[in-house]
């Protein structure tokens, strides 16, 4: 995703994680119905009514469902829906929060991973984040290609999975909250980027507390 919006930083025991609504550099024009933008995050369809972000993007009152364009009001001539958020749950411990939908969305959501995953697995991530660190947004969502990291995934903080690219991409300020996607399905959300959105940086994502989300949904 192009620009993650970096709102805070935080430290880990492997160095300055800037936490971003991020944006992809050098990523891909595409338009994906399930990806809705929530203030200056992103965040994914998971059921009619409920939307999954980060919790760092703080509390979006409105989502717009299947944006592509956001400067064209007929958004390229895609489907998007503009819905009220009416409630926030935020996880107690993990980068996660739900958005509930004043009402269900017509779109279909996306159904949530359960695969095993792999070393270099191909992952997609998706965002308006900034194409550059100190550059703007793009008009159009974009996506972007990244490749699962074991080794530092083992060595991250719970509920963390870290991937790269192979020198061509990078998630960046404004990209905070969108999906990250393995095999056609949401594994996990996008959190935090390294070295200003360094194309040959690892990236942080917030796998999807499955527990947690069926918790808070089906009440």
């Amino acid at each position: 995703m192009k620009r993650l919006l970096l709102i805070a930083a935080i430290l880990s025991a492997c160095g300055t994680e800037e936490v971003s609504d991020l944006d992809i550099v050098g990523g891909q024009k595409v338009y994906r119905s399930f990806y809705a933008k929530v203030g200056g995050c992103g965040s994914t369809l998971i059921r009619k009514d409920w939307l999954i972000s980060a919790k760092h993007c703080g509390n979006p009152q409105k989502a717009i469902i299947g944006l592509y364009n956001r400067k064209d009001p007929k958004n390229g001539g895609k489907p998007k829906e503009e819905i009220r958020i009416t409630q926030i749950v935020k996880h107690p411990d993990w980068d996660l929060q739900l958005l509930k939908l004043a009402r269900p969305a017509k779109t279909k959501p996306i159904q949530w991973s359960t695969h095993s995953i792999e070393d270099g697995a191909r992952l997609e991530a998706f965002g308006f984040g900034n194409t550059s660190y100190n550059g703007s947004g793009p008009n159009y969502l974009q996506g972007a290609v990244f490749f699962y990291n074991e080794r530092a995934t083992n060595g991250a903080r719970p509920g963390i999975l870290r991937a790269a690219n192979r020198g061509q991409s990078a998630v960046c300020h404004g990209d905070s909250g969108g999906p990250l996607i393995y095999k056609g399905k949401l594994l996990a959300t996008i959190t935090f980027t390294e070295g200003k959105c360094s194309i040959n940086g690892l990236m942080g994502f917030t796998r999807i507390d499955h527990h947690w989300v069926k918790e808070v949904i089906d009440r």
